[in-house]
């Protein structure tokens, strides 16, 4: 068996691209030893990391060749391979050919289908020094980078150019070749700054140690880990707390090979300035860790992560501080002088911001989602209507303030803020802060009412335009956000368990939109995007219950979401029940019962006078008595209860099947059968459609 170290060096990877690079990169060469029939046993990746400035992986236990392949090809039937004289035909002549053999060393082989002549080929395996720089020639061409690119006079694609590369089998070179001009060698390069040269690596087992000794941390978990450890530390000392996004933390690991946090200040003068907008400043555009106070408040503090040891730390720190000051400038800037314009008074400019080419501008969807926001509280909280009318018209003002055009990430944040200053009531302030929430699966749902209403409006007259002119996610493209949008409408609804059915707010939307602006009409617009959620109401209630739970809901086609969940709920409760598998069962004996029948035999009117057998009698008066039974708790959504009566039919619908045939000869008695079960099903079906569940034991 054999070790193997590898290491790609090239300029510096993106940091967003770094963490799924070396996911990827550990996988695709063990997933390809296993394919080449390189692997044994004991073949384990021992690690794989990545720095900004190299891919390295270490993996133990390779074969040290491939094991030789056994074919038996199999060729023409013995009894059609000769002619009557003995002389073999042109397809056994031709057989042979193929197989580099004469027609008399062919074999005979047994099948089920006769004796036929064949031939076993033996390809022996080849030695893994000799077929591994092929492979990971073949790895480098395919990996999977969002963006790569060319550079030189080469052909060859990667992320970014490729300047060394270090392959190592047994500690001996495999020279597989990286681009044009770069093959494998045993020189790596330590940090770009603090140990610039080339060195030597004999083997796996000293690569980690010989790169630390050169100031290069390999494992992206180590220098998240230091970052934590050293910014918390260093904001403790200044008497508060580090603001600890692990985005930010894992960005930090993936900008540097050795990680040094360092404190830098900024005038108390900023302080003034919305601590959304500092934050941001230093979060977003400069990537350092804002520090608060126990309390919340921010301090005129922060912490910086550089990618080296300076002889003197203060001239970095004065550097960091000198660009956060000019961000700090700027928005200083926009927070005096877009106050200078009330928030109401930004709605004409809104007019000429385009929303999307075919479904206007910004303004016009403004107006839209103000109506739609109304009418949602209407039936939601009366009491919010025009404070959700006034949010919602004023939402987008903030996207023509300078701030906002400065700073994209405050969108919202700064609407709220400049609607306090204008003097709007807090409530309205806080829905406009909030509505753009939830803007992805972990994002947090806005906490108002109000919000909850503004950015329902708003996502539902996205999805509804959008729909309405074909814009349709597919793929992995969605430049609009619907996946995100109709995620959001869900977890708002079954957050709140709002009773909100959904074809009227959709077709209410769809009439928002002025005449000739969308190029499908109202109903066909509306089931393609309630078919859309249930997509995604599918994909999120399979967090946590089966698919054949969520299967027997959505194909009732509700609308009512909070409806929807809460049968899924209680057919999950009600599996543990004893006489969940029969009932389910006798669902499926049902549908496929119904299914075969005539064309116009299925009624919906049951003559009680012919029921005169005692099984479809009683079978009758039960259902008869359950329907009542259920009606009132079906109302009141009540699904577990209800479950628990229906499960009373399971003896008599055993006894029905036991003692009757459906499909009697006599047309009459045939016909009132068929009516007595398809009312049986209604009643079941009243829930869910029980004959898409799985019994117990199936997938």
């Amino acid at each position: 068996m054999s070790d193997l170290l590898w290491e790609i060096g090239c300029e510096e990877i993106p940091s967003r691209m770094l963490t799924e690079a070396i996911r990827h990169f550990g996988s695709a060469m063990m997933t390809t030893l296993e394919q080449a029939g390189l692997t044994e046993a004991g073949t384990a990746l021992q690690w794989c990391h990545g720095t900004p400035r190299r891919l390295a992986l270490a993996i133990t236990g390779i074969a040290s060749r491939q094991a030789d392949r056994v074919e038996i090809r199999r060729g023409p039937a013995l009894e059609r391979a000769f002619d009557a004289d003995g002389n073999p035909t042109k397809a056994t002549e031709g057989f042979a050919a193929s197989c580099a053999t004469t027609v008399a060393a062919l074999e005979r082989l047994e099948t089920p289908k006769g004796i036929h002549l064949a031939c076993t080929i033996r390809t022996p395996g080849s030695d893994a020094r000799t077929i591994l720089p092929t492979l990971m020639a073949e790895l480098l061409v395919a990996f999977p980078w969002p963006k790569s690119m060319r550079w030189g006079s080469g052909a060859t694609r990667f992320v970014r150019p490729i300047r060394w590369m270090v392959a190592l089998l047994d500690g001996a070179v495999l020279p597989t070749r990286a681009s044009e001009s770069v093959v494998a060698g045993h020189e790596t390069r330590g940090h770009r700054f603090m140990a610039p040269g080339a060195f030597a690596v004999q083997d796996a087992a000293s690569y980690q140690a010989t790169l630390a000794a050169n100031r290069v941390m390999l494992s992206l978990d180590q220098r998240a880990g230091v970052i934590r450890e050293a910014v918390s530390r260093l904001a403790q000392a200044e008497g508060g707390e580090a603001v600890l996004d692990e985005g930010l933390v894992l960005e930090n690991a993936g900008l540097t090979e050795w990680p040094v946090p360092m404190v830098g200040r900024f005038a108390s003068d900023y302080l003034e300035i919305p601590a959304e907008v500092l934050a941001t400043s230093m979060k977003y555009h400069q990537k350092y860790f804002p520090v608060k106070t126990p309390q919340g408040a921010l301090l005129p503090c922060f912490v910086a992560v550089a990618n080296l040891e300076a002889p003197d730390p203060s001239v970095l720190v004065r550097g960091y501080e000198r660009v956060l000051k000019a961000r700090l400038e700027d928005a200083a800037f926009y927070w005096r002088e877009d106050r200078r314009i009330p928030l109401p008074d930004r709605l004409p400019a809104l007019d000429k911001v385009v929303f999307q080419a075919r479904l206007g501008t910004v303004g016009a969807k403004t107006r839209r989602i103000a109506r739609l926001a109304a009418a949602l509280a209407g039936s939601l909280a009366p009491e919010l209507r025009v404070l959700a009318e006034r949010a919602a018209l004023l939402a987008k003002c903030d996207l023509v303030t300078g701030m906002v055009g400065e700073f994209p990430e405050l969108q919202g944040m700064m609407g709220g803020h400049y609607a306090r200053h204008a003097g709007e009531d807090p409530r309205v302030a806080l829905a406009i802060q909030e509505h753009y929430r939830p803007q992805g699966a972990g994002d947090a749902l806005p906490g108002s009412v109000l919000g909850r209403l503004v950015s329902l409006a708003d996502k539902i007259d996205t999805l509804v335009g959008c729909f309405g002119i074909g814009l349709v996610p597919t793929g992995t493209k969605d430049p609009f956000g619907l996946r995100r949008a109709a995620l959001g409408v869900i977890r708002m609804i079954l957050d709140e368990r709002l009773a909100l059915p959904l074809r009227p707010v959709l077709a209410l939307a769809h009439a928002g939109y002025e005449e000739g602006v969308l190029d499908r009409d109202g109903p066909t617009t509306v089931e393609a995007v309630l078919g859309f959620v249930h997509g995604r109401l599918e994909v999120h209630l399979r967090r946590d219950f089966t698919h054949d739970l969520v299967e027997a809901v959505q194909t009732l086609s509700l609308d009512d979401l909070t409806d929807g969940a809460a049968r899924v709920a209680a057919l999950h409760d009600f599996k543990s029940r004893e006489a969940f598998g029969a009932l389910v069962a006798a669902n499926k004996r049902i549908a496929n019962i119904l299914a075969k029948a005539p064309a116009g035999e299925v009624g919906e009117r049951i003559d009680p006078e012919g029921l005169r057998q005692p099984a479809e009698a009683a079978l009758h008066a039960e259902v008869t008595r359950v329907v009542a039974a259920i009606a009132p708790l079906l109302d009141a959504q009540r699904y577990g209860a209800a479950l628990e009566i229906l499960a009373t039919l399971r003896a008599p619908i055993d006894r029905f099947f036991d003692d009757l045939l459906v499909m009697d000869p006599d047309p009459v008695v045939r016909r009132n059968r068929l009516a007595l079960l398809a009312a049986m099903r209604g009643s079941f079906g009243r829930i869910a459609d029980f004959s898409k569940l799985a019994l117990p034991g199936e997938g």
